[in-house]
């Protein structure tokens, strides 16, 4: 699992996991320690949605990496091939601070299922893995995590300073990944 989520309220991080928002149906953000052992050990936050469309056309989206600043508020700019060991480069647009052109590699690729990528950064003291999961709940609906891991020796800092901004903009990923998505599926032919 990517990280547990209990409790309510706003925090700094502290190593207890907190509920940052929650949000009318079955959309909300989380904060807290990442308990996945085959992801970066650190600090978590990110947004989880359902999208009234298949895995494959919310993955249309997601694996499009070139494409997303297209309907993408969090990235202004986006170049690179999001396949496993692939190199990408993206202006990320947190809210409220100044945006950011950054390299990450790609550590993980499954198709309909995951794109994951990884970045050192400040000479290798902080590390972020940011993830998208799609998970298919029905052939015509699935959920979407949208998370970012912060690691390595700032990663606390990084995390008390950023994590309900970077909530912010992981939310208006999503909400805006759930609205290409299912205006695509609404509008397909239909034979």
């Amino acid at each position: 699992m990517w990280a547990t989520s209990v409790g309510t309220g706003e925090g700094a991080p502290s190593g207890e996991p907190v509920l940052l928002n929650e949000i009318p149906g079955d959309s909300w953000q989380f904060s807290g320690l990442c308990d996945d052992p085959r992801r970066l050990k650190g600090y978590c936050v990110g947004h989880r949605i359902t999208i009234d469309a298949p895995p494959e056309v919310v993955w249309d989206f997601v694996s499009d990496f070139e494409g997303w600043s297209g309907w993408n508020p969090l990235y202004s700019a986006t170049s690179g091939d999001a396949r496993e060991g692939g190199s990408i480069a993206f202006t990320v647009v947190v809210p409220d601070t100044k945006p950011r052109r950054l390299k990450a590699r790609v550590t993980a690729m499954r198709e309909y299922e995951l794109l994951e990528y990884a970045c050192s950064l400040v000479g290798g003291l902080l590390k972020v893995l940011r993830f998208v999961e799609v998970e298919e709940l029905s052939p015509t609906r699935c959920r979407v995590i949208n998370a970012e891991v912060y690691g390595g020796i700032l990663g606390t800092l990084a995390a008390r300073l950023y994590h309900a901004k970077t909530a912010e903009g992981l939310t208006a990923m999503n909400e805006a990944l759930k609205r290409v998505a299912e205006r695509k599926w609404r509008w397909r032919p239909r034979g």
